[in-house]
């Protein structure tokens, strides 16, 4: 199980559409309140959880439990260090909430650290180009928009990839 992993089954598909719709409702709430709920990250597990049967079914007979495993929190703690470091490098340390980082570390899990380095490359590249514009329009100094959209973004893009 190298590269990008495919949805080749209607219950892969079936999977991935239910994961790109809790990451919605997730992009949903972040943008009214700008926070990212622990309580509903905590009812996200589970569905987290449910891909490592939906990954053994979708790579076959030959793949064993630990090497999907092994993916599997490869992608969790991809996703979660890629957006402590960005928090922890940015200026004051308010460039990403915890939130975004504890749901990108549960995504990743999901995801895999392919799909999740692609999901966070696009969603990286959509919210600096909105930033952009979004400054330009403003010329503000301080500028926060929240990121879990682009990650939905992100998602998408890596989900209809994945399809084709």
């Amino acid at each position: 199980m190298t590269g990008t992993q495919t949805v080749s089954d209607l219950i892969a598909l079936s999977y991935e559409s239910l994961v790109f719709l809790c990451i919605l409702g997730f992009a949903a709430y972040d943008i009214y309140t700008k926070r990212v709920p622990d309580r509903a990250l905590v009812f996200f597990c589970p569905v987290a959880l449910a891909s490592l049967p939906v990954h053994m079914q979708a790579a076959g007979a030959g793949t064993s439990f630990w090497a999907v495993l092994g993916l599997s929190l490869a992608g969790c703690a991809s996703g979660f260090l890629i957006l402590l470091t960005a928090a922890m490098l940015s200026k004051g340390g308010t460039g990403l909430g915890g939130g975004d980082i504890k749901l990108a570390a549960v995504i990743g899990f999901i995801y895999g650290p392919y799909r999740m380095l692609e999901t966070l490359m696009l969603a990286a590249l959509l919210a600096a180009a909105a930033a952009l514009m979004i400054g330009c329009r403003r010329k503000a100094k301080a500028l926060s928009i929240p990121f879990v959209p682009f990650i939905a973004a992100g998602s998408l893009a890596t989900l209809i990839a994945s399809i084709f």
